[in-house]
């Protein structure tokens, strides 16, 4: 693997990582994902990357965006932009890569691998190490829609944690969420996670989803993002406060606990029940799934299994036995809350 200019380059340089590939139509081809990079003096440099998820539009977007409107003036330091990882799935509008990779499932990649794997194995060998800090934009994609936030993994190393905290505090957003790793799911096959355990100081958030954009979602992940940036101290200006960027009142949304996953009991079509950041009690109904081929057949109630807050409801109705349908979490008004929580227990 390659990129089509240097990196190192001063001023604003757009190319291509390219990646050696043979498909049947073309059996030297070379599978290209646009990168841009810029570069002004001294300072940290930050990787931006969208489209871990095909279907997830809004950091694509934003991240593309700011590839065009960025003033190369404004940059301390090296900003480098991928607005598209995951070309293939993007293309086709799906989530998952055709042979069905999920991106985000594939670090630390293999550089004899599919395509999928040789990427992983470039960012988290070549890029990641070259990074100070690293930013993963995500949302709910086809399947699910995330109360726009930006979010943090709370890992037990308090000063890496610190970091996580600044991070996810300099987006400015309303609502924060704190990860929650899927079940039974290796966390460090996570883009997020692996440039977390090389050291590297990680943003990451979840800016809506249900496969399209929003006026909301976009100025949210918009305006945060380019306040993340000039926190990080990449990029010139003084950092807004909350009330400059016209932000309510900060809640925090702790996805930790294994019970906040809510799962179909069934196949059907599911109707979501109750509305974002609504709190809900143990037991209570969030949805209800339908056999549409037996319509006299009553819907069977989906409850949660803990009481919390409403952050992630579900965006594509049609599910099978298994299907995330909603995601309930502990409601905290402070970060502050959760540490002195954790320095009783």
């Amino acid at each position: 693997m390659s990129i089509s200019f240097d990196l190192n380059a001063s001023g604003k340089n757009t190319g291509y990582l390219v990646v050696g590939d043979s498909t049947n139509n073309s059996g030297w081809a070379t599978h290209r994902v646009p990168i841009i990079s810029f570069k002004n003096g001294e300072g940290p440099t930050v990787l931006l990357v969208g489209g871990t998820h095909g279907d997830e539009y809004e950091g694509q977007i934003a991240a593309a965006s700011l590839s065009r409107s960025l003033d190369i003036n404004d940059v301390t330091g090296r900003i480098i932009i991928i607005p598209c990882i995951s070309m293939e799935a993007a293309r086709n509008g799906n989530r998952l890569w055709n042979d069905g990779a999920n991106f985000n499932r594939v670090f630390p990649g293999n550089e004899n691998g599919g395509i999928h794997g040789k990427l992983a194995h470039f960012l988290s060998s070549e890029l990641f190490p070259q990074c100070d800090g690293v930013v993963d934009m995500h949302s709910g994609g086809r399947s699910m829609y995330f109360i726009p936030s930006s979010n943090m993994t709370w890992v037990k190393d308090k000063n890496q944690r610190a970091k996580l905290i600044k991070n996810m505090v300099a987006w400015n957003t309303e609502v924060h969420m704190i990860g929650g790793e899927q079940p039974n799911t290796d966390p460090y096959s996570l883009l997020n996670r692996n440039a977390e355990a090389q050291g590297k100081s990680v943003s990451t958030g979840e800016f809506g989803g249900i496969g399209t954009t929003t006026p909301q979602s976009m100025r949210i992940i918009k305006e945060g993002l380019a306040n993340f940036l000039r926190a990080f101290g990449v990029l010139k200006g003084a950092v807004k406060t909350r009330d400059e960027m016209g932000r309510g009142p900060v809640s925090i949304i702790d996805f930790r606990d294994g019970n906040k996953f809510i799962n179909a009991p069934r196949a059907g079509i599911y109707e979501n029940l109750v509305a974002l950041g609504a709190e809900v009690k143990k037991g209570d109904i969030v949805g209800q799934i339908h056999d549409v081929d037996h319509p006299d057949v009553p819907p069977v109630q989906v409850r949660t299994a803990t009481d919390g807050v409403v952050g992630v409801i579900r965006g594509f109705p049609p599910v099978v036995t298994g299907d995330c349908v909603c995601v309930v979490g502990k409601k905290w008004d402070s970060l502050d809350a959760i540490e002195n929580e954790e320095t009783r227990a």
